[in-house]
């Protein structure tokens, strides 16, 4: 197998086990409670990051009491925010529901990027902006666009997607510095922390953890292991070696995973959520900068980095 060929399988990998995070959520919201099952996962995501340390003992960033400052935030707002509204989101909505709603997180990075990095957003991006938010649109409010109500499983999730995509410029602006992977560790590490911690405080992790089934620890063990740390690092070798253009088409696979993974479980699309799937990832296409084999575009186009 050639070089390539396995890069392009990893970054496939990883896009398949972050879209089927959301079925393995899905499958597990009537078992047990979002801050238990979040606190489970990241516990288990940061044994798995510590022990890869390790065993593989890089050099790495140097980090001062200011790098303290921004991780701490970071891992909050990144790692206990996003999940909090994510298994709270998957008790009462859809897992192809949630993807799609995630997947506007590289548009939403991209406002905040003008916002936090003073980016220049160009009229293409627009123009993908504004056809994704009518493709996300179409399937929260199940074609009435007239309806005023959002499914609080809709609302929970577009709290998580405003968070991770504010967790993703912050990363970039406040903490740029630290190689990828090293801030991984710790901002996961801080959110397990924090999780576990209101866990305690709001529910009762040690009768709950032990009276849950072998099959949903297994779930929260893949969703820590394949849907967090592995895919991780499959996408970090994935934009190293093909850079982040080439990479950042994949990553339009998440929801495409979900969905592949709803139909194998035996959970169909509706007449809703396919042409709204298709609006999200046209939009998110466009606004990525793609363009076909030979066309070349004005000097002033400037693509903001994926995620």
């Amino acid at each position: 197998m050639s070089s390539s060929l396995s890069i392009w399988l990893m970054v496939i990998a990883s896009t398949f086990f972050w879209g089927s995070n959301f079925n393995a959520g899905h499958a597990i919201a009537g078992d047990v409670t979002p801050l238990t099952a979040a606190a489970e996962r990241f516990v288990i995501a940061v044994i798995l990051f510590l022990l890869l340390r390790a065993v593989h003992r890089k050099a790495e960033s140097q980090l001062r009491w200011r790098d303290g400052v921004v991780l701490v935030p970071l891992g909050i707002i990144g790692v206990f925010g996003f999940n909090y509204a994510f298994f709270t989101a998957l008790h009462t909505t859809s897992a192809l529901n949630a993807a799609l709603i995630m997947a506007l997180s590289p548009m939403l990075s991209l406002l905040f990027s003008v916002w936090l990095l003073k980016s220049r957003i160009q009229l293409f991006q627009c123009i993908g902006i504004l056809i994704a938010f009518i493709g996300v649109t179409l399937v929260i409010t199940g074609g009435n666009f007239g309806l005023v109500h959002i499914a609080s499983g809709d609302a929970w999730m577009i709290g998580a997607c405003i968070v991770w995509s504010l967790y993703t410029v912050g990363s970039k602006k406040y903490a740029g510095h630290i190689p990828s992977l090293q801030l991984a560790r710790w901002t996961v590490s801080i959110g397990a922390v924090a999780l576990t911690a209101v866990a305690f405080l709001q529910e009762q992790p040690l009768i709950d953890v032990p009276a849950l089934s072998w099959k949903t620890h297994g779930i929260l063990f893949y969703m820590a292991s394949f849907g967090t740390v592995f895919a991780y690092i499959f996408w970090l070798k994935g934009v190293h070696f093909l850079g982040p253009d080439k990479s950042a088409i994949a990553f339009n696979l998440v929801p495409v995973s979900t969905l592949i993974v709803s139909v194998v479980l035996g959970s169909y699309p509706n007449k809703i959520q396919l042409p709204g799937m298709l609006l999200v990832l046209a939009g998110v296409v466009i606004s990525s900068g793609w363009r076909p084999s030979g066309w070349r575009p004005s000097s002033w186009i400037k693509k903001i980095p994926r995620y």
